[in-house]
């Protein structure tokens, strides 16, 4: 796969940045080379090698996981800004689609 121009604008439409085009230029150069050197990989000989799911033979003990409250309701939303007295209260960060753009 090549990353061209097109590519890169799309990238940086969903980011919501700007590039100039010495850093699109750049952006192309870096992108493809680094997929240049994923695509190595293919080309190495895995036969007779069995997966892995974890390098390390020794498994991680754990522990039971049971729920329990650490902090009750009124001391956590003692530290809140505003609170309904049951929830965090905190400004939209989401505009909705009904919205128009103002």
């Amino acid at each position: 796969m090549i990353i061209d121009r097109d590519h890169i604008l799309k990238l940086a439409d969903l980011a919501k940045i700007n590039l100039s085009e010495d850093e699109i230029d750049s952006y192309i150069s870096d992108i493809n080379k680094i997929v240049e050197l994923v695509s190595e990989v293919k080309d190495i000989d895995t036969e007779g090698i069995e997966p892995l799911s974890n390098v390390i033979e020794e498994l991680s003990e754990t522990r039971e996981d049971v729920p329990s409250i650490s902090v009750k309701r009124d001391e956590a939303l003692e530290n809140a800004p505003d609170s309904d007295g049951v929830y965090y209260q905190v400004p939209p960060t989401i505009k909705h689609n009904k919205e128009k753009d103002d």
